[in-house]
């Protein structure tokens, strides 16, 4: 029979050997599911009557191998004629190819070129945070206003 040292010694060992990412799926992607907690489609906030808001209408993530992922988004906004009558959306679609690290709670995307995200500065590195439940979270800094940061949350299932 083992004593309670021993097999605590054997437990604080396999926790340390275990990867922290382990409810991270390597090939099933991460749909984005809410941005700042709501679900999409989501619409930055009006900063004065004459702003159109920019509509997120999807969005994921998708580590494709051990060192290789891919962030995708469509968003778009209405634009009002100058007759103030008809609109037209204009959308956009963006996808962008990343190396990653994966870090005890982390997995951080580097870009080959500084990723366009349509509302904020250029960025070459973005870091995701693994949440409890095995969904990735990503938060953006240092945006144009009205907005000052924006939480978005991907996840492989339709909760998380």
């Amino acid at each position: 029979m083992r004593s309670a040292p021993s097999i605590l010694v054997a437990a604080l060992a396999l926790v340390a050997c275990s990867d922290g990412l382990a409810p991270v799926t390597v090939g099933a992607p991460y749909l984005l599911r809410t941005v700042n907690g709501q679900p999409l489609p989501w619409s930055t906030p009006p900063s004065d009557s004459s702003y159109t808001p920019a509509t997120i209408t999807e969005g994921w993530v998708t580590l494709l191998d051990q060192t290789c992922a891919q962030r995708h988004e469509r968003i778009g906004r209405w634009v009002i004629a100058p007759n103030g009558v008809d609109s037209l959306w204009i959308g956009s679609v963006w996808t962008e190819a990343a190396t990653y690290e994966r870090g005890s709670n982390t997995i951080i995307l580097t870009y080959a070129t500084s990723a366009f995200e349509w509302f904020i500065p250029p960025q070459p590195a973005e870091t995701l945070y693994v949440t409890h439940s095995g969904g990735l979270m990503l938060r953006l800094t240092g945006l144009v206003p009205p907005l000052d940061s924006v939480i978005k949350v991907y996840c492989t299932t339709s909760t998380c």
